[in-house]
């Protein structure tokens, strides 16, 4: 089944749309009043840089190839214990109020499952965050691996925008928009990292790493 996102290659994101239009219209109004206009200016522009939504070009063109699916800090690089007995890689990217907030596809895959679990919108450094955090789940599979992908919304994030429920994307393609918070992905032990912690990277262009090659794959 194909992908058909709502939103594609606009210069800012429809999720900010509403909010943009709101905030210019308050400083229309404090600039008519002469009510400190320059700090609601300020305010719109703050409001439009965060949602921006940039073209990006991957790095690399190697379908084992896995990109970032948001801007930020990678902050967790380990192996964690599943609740089905395996066992998977996880890479934590953190992404604050003010990088891009454009979720994008870490490979060519098939979306086949989402979990949705509702929590609370905290501080993605509060201790809680892991427990309470609203959070979805996404089940992925590529012509290579199954992955997961765990999207946790921040304190600054109103709700977790996927584009398409379930469908096919294409590696660095936009699936959705997480304006606060982190994303996880689960991969297989085997994968090949390349970045470390404390690495800033960029949704849809820097390289995580690399999914293991097996004898009946093509170098």
């Amino acid at each position: 089944m194909r992908n058909t996102s709502y939103t594609s290659t606009q210069i800012i994101a429809k999720e900010g749309w509403n909010q943009i239009v709101f905030v210019f219209m308050v400083f229309l109004f404090s600039y008519a009043l002469s009510f400190l206009p320059w700090i609601f200016f300020l305010i719109f522009g703050g409001t439009l840089y965060s949602y921006r939504n940039p073209e990006r070009l991957q790095e690399e063109d190697d379908a084992h190839c896995i990109v970032a699916p948001i801007d930020g800090i990678i902050t967790d690089i380990s192996k964690i214990g599943l609740r089905d007995g395996s066992e998977a890689l996880r890479i934590v990217i953190r992404k604050s109020f003010w990088d891009v907030g454009v979720l994008r596809s870490p490979l060519a895959m098939e979306v086949v499952d989402i979990k949705k679990r509702f929590g609370l919108f905290l501080a993605s450094s509060s201790p809680l965050f892991s427990q309470l955090s609203d959070r979805k789940t996404l089940t992925c599979k590529s012509a290579f691996a199954s992955i997961k992908m765990v999207i946790s919304a921040g304190l600054w994030s109103q709700k977790i925008t996927l584009f398409s429920k379930l469908g096919s994307f294409k590696s660095g393609e936009r699936l959705g928009f997480l304006r606060d918070g982190e994303v996880a992905l689960l991969l297989p032990l085997d994968t090949r990292v390349k970045v470390s912690l404390n690495d800033e990277v960029k949704a849809g262009m820097s390289i995580l790493g690399y999914l293991a090659y097996k004898d009946n794959d093509v170098k």
